[in-house]
């Protein structure tokens, strides 16, 4: 007897056989039971999901004569018919090399016909989507008032290539990608049936290769069975397959983080001597560095990433020297990688410069630790890293002056330029109180009215600036007559206050500190500041302008009103007269 073919050969042959499919086959099975069948269905799913099984079924079930309405006996005439492969009452056709208007005229002829052997006359089309659009205006009529004894079922993996007239007039399924737990689950019972000896790896590496695919899982396993034979190991798997080893990408993702190049083109060199083509290299590591993101994270465990725990552990404590910053940027470039790889006249070139790239990289650093450092007089890295940022910022004004042909200019107050680090949103410990204005003004647009209100009229004032962590005041100024301001018993009655202030400061910062609130007497420059803000513009300009005092002195002048005289405007023919 000739060899069938695994993907064959294990075809469910009845709903209780599906996998990956029950909601479909309860809801077909439901709609048989209680008499609400449709007229036609259409499966859409992802390619070897079962969608053109799935409708096999569905014609056994409908046509068999068998006592029970759900499995098919397999030993009626109908039954019988069907398993000759050319059945009388079921038309099966491939849309892909039928798509003509011809085509479905044909059917249509066929569906005057009543059924020979079963109950209904059953049409089945495949990759449905490949028809005409004169295919599908032919198929509108019939499809929509089809006779009771005719069931179409239509199968298609681009659902949306498939005209809305046709989905208004059809039951649509949608076939879900099976786990790789219900594909290793399968094929451990096929190899129990066939007596059959493989590894749990052995078949997790089917699944993994399947992609959802069951039909796929079954061709890989059949091409490795017969290979192998009746002892199947993940070793030989993966040798018939081309699988690259786990342990590759250990050694590679080592190379990237010791900046070893001669690490990496060895590693390429090694997967090329043993067969591994550049594609599966690539989708293997993108898989290495998934688990290793999740292993690192914990995101999810080890039989949820199909991997042993004693993997998982060497995952955990593998390449602790890459951040996860460092894991992402190194994806991406993997990404980029596959994406341009297939238009490469040169593809291993490629491979191993974006690899020798990947370590060749300096790893990246947390941006907030590297401020606090910085602001941290403490902190044993912080000559290290302020000559790393004087070096960047030398390059980049060395640069600019290249381009622009000019250098920068300079300012002769050292907090002139604050508003920039405003922009930034951090301060040196040197730039904080001169910043501070700046900082009210920002926090009165957050929308808490009262923080903002409790805030006028402060100023904020540093203690030692070597100090950790920083020590910083907020002071309200006031008359010691007077009593302390209203804004400062806000401060003091509300300790929230405080800690918002704190968080937001240390936020600015990148640095611990040490904040209370005080008050102290007005200084002269500040009491004469308060006195001024009291006085009419009138009375200012009494005060500021010698001439207007004496005049108001000698004529005993009142102000009456004042008015603001608006800025002067000139014509264009005064303008044009060479008035400025």
């Amino acid at each position: 007897m000739a060899y069938v073919a695994m993907a064959r050969k294990w075809r469910p042959q009845s709903f209780s056989d599906m996998v990956g499919q029950e909601h479909i086959a309860k809801t077909l099975q439901n709609a048989i039971e209680g008499g609400r069948l449709h007229h036609a269905f259409l499966f859409t799913g992802t390619r070897g999901v079962g969608k053109t099984t799935s409708a096999r079924i569905l014609a056994r079930t409908l046509n068999c004569k068998g006592g029970d309405p759900l499995h098919p006996c397999g030993v009626c005439d109908s039954c019988k018919d069907i398993d000759g492969g050319n059945p009388m009452d079921v038309l099966e056709i491939d849309a892909a090399s039928n798509t003509s208007v011809e085509n479905i005229r044909d059917v249509i002829e066929r569906v005057q016909y009543s059924p020979v052997i079963g109950k209904y006359k059953i049409f089945i089309i495949d990759e449905v989507h490949m028809l005409s659009t004169g295919a599908f205006n032919a198929l509108l009529k019939t499809l929509e008032e089809p006779p009771p004894h005719v069931i179409f079922i239509f199968a298609t993996t681009e659902v949306n290539k498939v005209p809305q007239t046709i989905l208004s007039r059809v039951q649509r399924f949608d076939f879900k990608r099976l786990t790789v737990a219900q594909i290793t689950s399968r094929l451990r019972y096929i190899c129990e049936q066939e007596n059959i000896n493989a590894s749990d790896e052995a078949l997790d590496i089917f699944a993994e290769k399947a992609d959802g695919s069951m039909r796929d899982g079954l061709t890989y396993f059949d091409q490795a069975y017969a290979f192998t034979g009746s002892e199947m190991s993940a070793d030989s798997v993966r040798s018939i397959l081309g699988i690259p080893p786990v342990e590759l990408f250990f050694t590679l993702i080592q190379a990237i983080e010791n900046h070893d190049l001669k690490g990496v083109f060895k590693m390429v060199d090694d997967a090329v001597k043993i067969g591994i083509e550049f594609t599966p290299l690539l989708d293997g590591f993108g898989k290495f560095l998934r688990n290793l993101l999740y292993t690192r994270m914990d995101a999810l465990p080890a039989d949820a990433l199909n991997i042993t725990e004693e993997l998982y552990s060497k995952f955990k404590s593998t390449a602790l020297g890459l951040g996860n910053g460092d894991l992402l940027r190194i994806s991406k470039m993997l990404t980029d990688l596959q994406g341009t790889l297939r238009y490469s006249t040169n593809p291993r070139l490629l491979v191993e410069t974006t690899f020798a790239r990947m370590a060749w990289l300096d790893r990246l650093t947390d941006l907030r630790k590297a401020l606090a450092a910085i602001n941290d007089p403490n902190s044993a890295d912080t000559a290290a890293l302020k000559k790393k940022v004087t070096e960047v910022q030398v390059m980049i004004d060395a640069q600019e002056e290249v381009q622009n042909g000019l250098p920068e200019p300079t300012y002769d107050d050292p907090f002139a330029s604050y508003q920039g680090a405003s922009d930034a949103g951090t301060y040196s410990r040197y730039e904080i109180t001169a910043a501070w204005p700046s900082i009210m003004l920002s926090l009165s647009d957050s929308g808490d009215l009262m923080f903002s209100v409790a805030l006028n009229g402060s100023v904020l004032e540093a203690g030692d600036l070597q100090a950790n962590p920083f020590p910083l005041f907020l002071t309200y100024p006031c008359d010691a007559e007077n009593g302390a301001p209203y804004e400062y018993t806000q401060f003091r009655d509300h300790p929230e206050y405080l800690e918002r202030l704190t968080n937001i400061l240390e936020d600015k910062l990148q640095t611990k500190i040490a904040l209370s609130v005080r008050t102290r007497a007005y200084t002269a420059e500040e009491r004469q500041i308060q006195i001024n803000a009291k006085m009419s513009p009138y009375e200012l300009d009494c005060q500021n302008e010698p001439g207007l005092a004496k005049l108001k002195e000698l004529f005993a002048a009142e102000l009456v009103y004042s008015q603001k005289i608006k800025k002067a405007t000139l014509t264009q023919e005064e303008n044009d007269d060479g008035h400025e």
